[in-house]
């Protein structure tokens, strides 16, 4: 009886753990302080509570309450990871000492301790990737459904209630795909933007596609093979290059781990999977042909915008870090610092496209470092100990996953500047830290 409030508190937090899961894509939110710096985007520069932030908020203050009535050590997992997380967030914080905008700045340093501490819940309570299969995959099923009939009727559905854009193609800024016969509108789900959603959904897949191939209940198995098949669609809907790729690279990782295993068993079931998947996908792919087709082949690269936008963000990017190398224009102030710094700006004032950059860029060279080596040695550790951590499916599960997140992130900055991102990110480094723990 003495410890049933105790265990009540831990109930409770692995409640709003998955809670927090769920919501990680949704664009709901409340702003909490609204400072224009015009023509900059307003979400780089309010002060915003995210529907997953007040689920994260009582996770942790659960945890913390069970902690305090239950003490015990907590672990930090991998004793790399930890220091190079606390690292980053330090650096965050050292930041703010040469920001742009020291109150941004400040905001996005709490938001990162808050990363931290969701790291330490996670080394601590979750005890493998099955753990938060459940409410990935309703991530997933929530988001799929709106993403599919946005693309089919080409327009919001009516769940501004629920975060939803108002979605016209015809309207400036909404994000489509210019074709010959007019604008086709890219799916957003009840996200920011479609690529944030086909990022989410990628991840989603990668710990499905895990669950498909290591699973050992034919029920779990068949659950998440149908997820998949469903979801997969959605992804292509979203027109989310880096994220296509970023799935990719992680199937094609555990496809080559099972061939080395010769586990036939799943690589059975990987290409029914993948057939019933691309199955699925006709449909939208032989009615959309001319869509993909401009997404995938875009012809002369110096006229692709997307790519040339890209290219001239590195660009400034870069001029501002060699400025500003030191301690960095302030973690999260990367938007008013370009529009500081340069007069004419051909494209919108928004982060460049590369985190290794990015993070250097906000929080200094030594900020930059911590989060390259916090890229780096999850795939150092694994390829230092390969033959071993080839037998254990939560490390090669984690792997992928982390594999799909780096991919993204050479290609987009929303799991460094957004908080759907960052969730994915930090729980990926949680739960690789807790597979490699477990497999000693």
């Amino acid at each position: 009886m003495n410890n049933s409030p105790s265990r009540f508190f831990q109930f409770v937090a692995r409640l709003f753990f998955a809670l927090t899961i769920l919501l990680m894509p949704f664009r709901f939110r409340l702003v909490l302080w609204e400072r224009p710096f015009f023509p900059i985007y307003s979400d780089y520069t309010d002060f915003l509570f995210y529907a997953s932030d007040f689920a994260l908020l009582f996770m942790l203050t659960f945890w913390a309450a069970y902690l305090i009535i239950e003490p015990r050590k907590v672990s930090v997992g991998n004793k790399f990871l930890w220091v190079l997380l606390v690292g980053l967030t330090l650096s965050g914080w050292l930041s703010a000492l040469g920001s742009v905008d020291p109150v941004i700045t400040q905001y996005h340093a709490v938001r990162f301790t808050g990363l931290l501490f969701f790291y330490l819940y996670i080394v601590n309570e979750v005890s493998s990737v099955i753990g938060v299969v459940i409410p990935v995959g309703l991530q997933g099923l929530l988001q799929a459904p709106v993403a599919l009939g946005q693309s089919l009727l080409q327009s919001s559905l009516g769940l501004q209630a629920f975060g939803e854009h108002v979605l016209d193609p015809q309207v400036l800024g909404t994000s489509i795909i210019p074709i010959a016969s007019g604008r086709f509108l890219r799916a957003y789900g009840l996200t920011d933007h479609p690529n944030i959603l086909g990022g989410c959904l990628a991840f989603v897949l990668v710990i499905l596609w895990t669950t498909v191939m290591t699973g050992k209940s034919k029920g779990r198995i068949a659950l998440a093979a149908i997820a998949f098949v469903f979801m997969f669609p959605a992804l292509l809907l979203t027109f989310s290059r880096s994220a296509w790729v970023g799935l990719f690279v992680a199937v094609g990782f555990l496809l080559m781990s099972t061939v080395y295993l010769k586990d036939w068993r799943a690589l059975k079931l990987s290409f029914l999977v993948g057939v019933f998947s691309l199955t699925a996908s006709l449909p939208f792919l032989i009615g959309h042909f001319s869509v993909f087709n401009q997404r995938i082949n875009s012809g002369n690269v110096a006229e692709d915008q997307p790519m040339n936008e890209r290219a001239y963000l590195l660009n400034a990017g870069n001029t501002l870090f060699v400025e500003h190398s030191a301690i960095g224009v302030g973690l999260g102030a990367s938007p008013l610092a370009m529009k500081l710094r340069f007069e004419n700006f051909r494209v919108n004032f928004q982060p460049p496209h590369f985190i290794p950059l990015l993070s250097a860029l906000e929080t200094g060279v030594v900020g930059g470092i911590f989060y390259f080596l916090l890229s780096m040695v999850p795939f150092i550790l694994f390829l230092l100990r390969w033959r071993k951590y080839m037998l254990h499916p939560p490390v090669l599960g984690t792997i992928a996953l982390l594999l799909a997140v780096t991919m993204v992130n050479l290609f987009d900055y929303y799991t460094w500047m957004y908080a759907p991102g960052r969730l994915w990110q930090w729980l990926a480094w949680g739960l690789y830290s807790t597979a490699l723990e477990k497999a000693g």
